[in-house]
């Protein structure tokens, strides 16, 4: 993983560029990130996990020290933080709000939905399958998917009538000293209106990269983060001098979607602006009004994917 992209000149002599992270699904994505900060020098300072050579799925025999490191991690400050599992709305039938007859208003749904969250697989096989706002906990949700579930929102939580579960997430439910950037890594991060008008507000300052539609793989979006040439030391150390320069966030846009397999859609949110440059999932390019390439720039306070 070090060695996608360019070098960034190793930090440990300097003042330590920290980090700390929290995977919810499958570890690959996290590890190769965390193996790569950590050869550019930058200090783990995730609760409980830091000493570790691995980041660990807050899965199964995992789920108590887990719950017990996102206690810890409301205190912690980080110069970046990832975050990387399964994305989505509240539950799978959600989706059924925006749907007639077989067919989903994917538009309304990315600019209507209003619960997101990440989640682990016992959410994930437990109620975002089989719950819905009427019945969160039908029979199929059993005690042992209750207990090792984890679910951490990235929207407004849901009333406690139709989510009967902790929703809480340590970076958004807490005060933090502003990190200078977030990864969330899984699929349609950055899809969801109310997902990335949440985090915008949380820190307004931060660049927060993700996923503008589905992927096959978090480490996808390490991959194209790492690739980018304007990733280097200086961007790690104070992303916002660099994307505060004109015409310096449609240019990482660019990079970025470069690393990014076409098929699939890479952007980040900066100071209340959305940018990604990229195809949809035939192939077609998302803008009628730009050439190919261009990065397309949406205002989230006014502005609606269409």
């Amino acid at each position: 993983m070090a060695k996608v992209g360019r070098d960034v000149d190793n930090t440990i002599a300097k003042t330590p560029i920290t980090f700390a992270m929290i995977e919810l699904a499958e570890s690959p994505d996290c590890n190769d990130r965390k193996r790569q900060w950590m050869n550019y020098g930058f200090k783990d300072v995730t609760p409980k996990f830091a000493g570790r050579a691995t980041v660990p799925s807050l899965n199964d025999s995992n789920v108590i020290d887990g719950r017990d490191m996102l206690t810890q991690m409301a205190s912690v400050d980080a110069d970046w933080y990832m975050l990387s599992g399964h994305h989505g709305a509240l539950y799978e039938s959600d989706y059924n709000t925006f749907t007639t007859g077989t067919q989903i208003d994917f538009t309304t749904l990315m600019n209507d939905q209003d619960f997101c969250g990440f989640f682990n697989e016992a959410y994930h096989s437990g109620r975002w399958e089989h719950s819905d706002r009427v019945n969160p906990t039908p029979a199929a949700v059993t005690a042992k998917l209750q207990a090792n579930e984890i679910y951490l929102r990235t929207s407004p939580a849901a009333a406690s009538s139709i989510a009967p579960f902790s929703q809480t997430n340590p970076w958004l439910d807490a005060t933090h000293i502003a990190p200078k950037g977030i990864i969330i890594s899984a699929c349609n991060t950055l899809i969801y209106k109310i997902a990335r008008t949440t985090w915008s507000a949380a820190f307004p300052n931060a660049v927060i990269f993700g996923a503008v539609s589905r992927i096959n793989q978090g480490v996808q979006i390490t991959n194209a983060i790492a690739a980018a040439k304007m990733t280097d030391e200086t961007f790690w150390r104070d992303p916002q001098a660099i994307l505060d320069q004109p015409g310096n966030s449609e240019e990482l846009s660019k990079q970025l979607t470069a690393g990014f397999p076409r098929s699939h859609i890479i952007g980040f949110v900066y100071k209340q602006k959305l940018f990604w440059s990229g195809f949809d999932n035939k192939g077609r390019w998302y803008s009628h009004s730009k050439a190919v390439g261009d990065p397309l720039i949406f205002d989230l306070t006014t502005d609606e994917i269409s």
